[in-house]
């Protein structure tokens, strides 16, 4: 298939690298019109320039109502109402419970928490401008299982984005706004990167990690879950899962499965 978001416009929130880059790249080739939301302006505006006129950047810290009614009006200036809200940018921080700051729990939290659910107000009037709308908020397998790593300021966040989706999709569907999670099981290298050992190829150790119970396919190498999160992204971004909503959607390997 292709085209499955033709006329489609999108907005990819922490979208300048990782698997942000991986769904906008995707997104574009599908025939969607992407506006790629990020602090990271260099980054940002790198990748819509490679895309070509189907993309546009648009400086956006997700935990600003003023930058996201900002973000909203460019796209619907110059790309058209959108459709589809994909709520990717987060934060990471590691540190035992007795040790974790408040500064640290408040700053995963407007970013992880408050930020999507502005982005989904901010979207909502052209949504129902349009009649129907897909958004899809980037979970994680710290947010379906705890785990023993210092993640309680992440964590508390990933378990509140699915109550979020849940809650959101009950309330939207009357307005046929579909609103799914999709819980991978490893996101941006660079963001992980921090915290994993020094002197030791990042990429390797990450391919290690999601291959820990699915062994890849022979044509797949290195580390390849950015496109596999793309294209499940994707599948709930098109109208192919219109029966789709309030769903945790994983792509981890099997990880949640045992």
């Amino acid at each position: 298939m292709s085209g499955r978001l033709q006329g489609k416009v999108a907005i990819i929130t922490g979208g300048s690298r990782g698997t942000g880059a991986a769904i906008a790249r995707l997104f574009v080739a599908e025939g969607a019109r992407v506006a790629i939301a990020d602090l990271r302006e260099e980054q940002g505006r790198a990748l819509a320039a490679e895309l070509g006129g189907a993309a546009l950047f648009h400086r956006c810290d997700v935990a600003r109502r003023d930058d996201w009614a900002a973000l909203v009006a460019a796209v619907r200036e110059h790309l058209g109402d959108p459709a589809v809200l994909v709520n990717n940018a987060a934060l990471l921080d590691i540190a035992p419970i007795d040790q974790v700051t408040e500064e640290s729990l408040e700053r995963l939290f407007r970013v992880n928490q408050l930020g999507p659910i502005l982005g989904i107000q901010a979207v909502l009037p052209a949504m129902r401008a349009l009649g129907y709308g897909s958004i899809v908020n980037m979970g994680s397998t710290d947010g379906v299982l705890a785990q023993d790593m210092g993640l309680i300021a992440y964590a508390s966040t990933k378990f509140a984005l699915r109550g979020i989706t849940r809650t959101a999709a009950m309330e939207l569907g009357r307005d046929a706004i579909r609103v799914n999670c999709l819980v991978p099981d490893s996101g941006n290298i660079e963001m992980s990167a921090p915290f994993l050992p020094e002197g030791l190829d990042h990429d390797e150790l990450m391919r290690q990690h999601v291959e820990q119970i699915l062994k890849p396919p022979p044509w797949a190498s290195g580390f390849h879950r950015y496109e596999e999160i793309a294209r499940m992204t994707l599948f709930l971004a098109s109208d192919e899962s219109s029966g789709c909503t309030g769903g945790d959607f994983p792509v981890d390997g099997g990880y949640t499965a045992g």
